[in-house]
């Protein structure tokens, strides 16, 4: 080979070094492990307790309990207890028909605060009132909260005015 064509080489060689190849960077043996993840805390007590229960029956719906969508309709609904459990749906005032003050989740009279405000539109929609555009709600349960076996759920929508609550009837599900 000539030695002009092994400079060439080398040439070539090092301008195919302006990309390294990535590599690996092996883990530090003194470095702390992470720290594990938090569990998600349980929400807080709701916003019902204390309140007096009206008799209107509250603009409401349940989508989801856990894994088991639509449990109204679709019984026997379950779910797993061994993963979070969110459950979600909308809620608003019948009577104002305005957005509530907030929703529980109330779980064997237990009431759990719920998130509140979640885009709706088609709640908005359906009843052709566009201040429904903001009623949705949920919860997440960490795993384990619930006991397998059967359970029942009540939607309690806070009044917008907030001196009372409607209540949902019960709606059954099974943790499995």
């Amino acid at each position: 080979m000539k030695p002009h064509a092994v400079v060439m080489l080398a040439v070539l060689a090092l301008a195919a070094c302006d990309n390294p190849k990535p590599r690996q960077v092996p883990p530090d043996p003194m470095a702390l492990p992470p720290p594990p993840a938090a569990p998600a805390a349980a929400p807080g007590v709701g916003l019902s307790p204390g309140l007096p229960k009206r008799a209107e029956f509250p603009g409401f719906y349940l989508d989801r309990v856990g894994q088991a969508p639509d449990p109204v309709n679709r019984q026997p609904a379950a779910t797993p207890g061994d993963a979070p459990m969110v459950l979600s749906g909308f809620g608003f005032d019948p009577v104002a028909r305005l957005p509530a003050k907030g929703v529980d989740v109330a779980i064997d009279g237990r009431a759990y605060g719920a998130t509140y405000g979640a885009p709706r539109q088609d709640v908005a929609n359906y009843f052709k009132a566009p201040a429904l555009a903001a009623t949705g709600y949920s919860v997440t349960l960490p795993a384990g909260t619930l006991a397998k076996g059967p359970h029942n759920v009540t939607v309690r929508v806070i009044a917008a005015d907030g001196q009372g609550y409607f209540e949902s009837p019960q709606i059954p599900f099974t943790v499995k």
